[in-house]
């Protein structure tokens, strides 16, 4: 998420903040000095951005350092119980669905988590498993909600499971428990847990590739370190890939098909497969298709992930923190 444009010295000081702030969860404590170093701002300014912070609580001061003779220098960490939020997803269809969740801490550490049936299949039923939750960990200020469909600006435009259609599920669910919400579909969030996991260090484009079994495969990527959407936040549809009148695939030569459109179009330096119909062997073979279509330097680095559940949540949980961050001091 970019940094709102800075039009006066207001907005400056409130940047300020906001850089302090990610930079102390980067480094997980660190001294005034520490800090202007990573950021680049005088360390005057970081020691009243750190004096207003510990006020808010959000920021605690830990012990000094070791004394070298002149005045111990003063470690700072982001307070991990400042407020806590929830990450949440629904996964498969109108014949069966599942929600999964977890809490986490401010500092991104997980609390508790779980997962169930969809069942009865209705809001309601929706709306009562986060009031649950809301009631169990009163600490909860903000929520993330995952959707397994095309989600553009808070509202659900298609989904596997239906009854969330047409929904603005960020206005829905603020109005039903006055939370912070973020909102965004299955790939978006599942690639940026994975590229934060396993492959923050690339620079060049990361891709993840999901086959659900019972709907049509999708795909995130991160681009030059954003989460691609595209212009109507349809990008990563990758099913239309396939020609519905064609006679079907077998799944190894789908999972290829995907693989070289994806190296043909963004050429990424890694790409995450995952689904609950593929195995290893599978992967196997389709990698070995691909290897009769595109030339050794331009192939992929492929990762089988036996499951999506902790990419899943990871993203949700990262890009929560940093939507709520700057919620939370622009609106402030």
């Amino acid at each position: 998420m970019q940094v709102p444009f800075t039009r006066n010295t207001h907005e400056m000081k409130k940047n300020n903040i906001v850089r302090i702030v990610e930079a102390l969860k980067s480094l997980g404590m660190a001294t005034k000095a520490q800090l202007a170093q990573h950021t680049g701002l005088s360390v005057a300014t970081c020691g009243a951005v750190l004096n207003r912070l510990c006020e808010r609580h959000q920021v605690q001061e830990l012990q000094r350092d070791a004394s070298s003779g002149g005045r111990p220098a003063q470690r700072y960490a982001c307070n991990p119980d400042y407020y806590a939020q929830l990450a949440l997803y629904v996964e498969g269809s109108d014949e069966a669905a599942r929600i999964v969740w977890s809490i986490n801490s401010a500092v991104g550490s997980k609390l508790a988590e779980g997962e169930g049936d969809f069942l009865p299949l209705t809001l309601e039923t929706f709306d009562r498993q986060i009031a649950t939750l809301l009631a169990a960990y009163p600490a909860i200020r903000a929520a993330g909600i995952g959707m397994p469909g095309v989600v553009a600006e808070g509202t659900v435009l298609t989904c596997d499971v239906t009854l969330f259609e047409h929904i603005d599920i960020i206005a829905h669910l603020h109005r039903q428990h006055g939370l912070f919400v973020h909102a965004d579909n299955d790939m978006n969030y599942t690639v940026w847990g994975f590229y934060r996991s396993q492959a923050a260090q690339i620079d060049a484009p990361v891709a993840y590739l999901y086959f659900p079994g019972v709907a049509c495969a999708g795909c995130g990527m991160v681009i030059n370190g954003n989460v691609v959407r595209g212009a109507s936040h349809f990008a990563g549809e990758v099913s239309h890939l396939i020609d519905p009148h064609q006679p079907a695939l077998k799944l190894a030569e789908e999972v290829a098909l995907m693989l070289t459109s994806l190296t043909a179009i963004v050429n990424p330096a890694r790409v995450a497969v995952c689904g609950p119909q593929l195995s290893a062997p599978l992967i196997a073979e389709a990698e070995a298709i691909c290897a009769r279509r595109i030339p050794q330097r331009h192939r992929p680095e492929i990762l089988f992930r036996t499951s999506r559940r902790d990419d899943y949540l990871l993203g949700i949980t990262e890009q929560l923190a940093q939507a709520y961050l700057h919620h939370d001091i622009f609106h402030d």
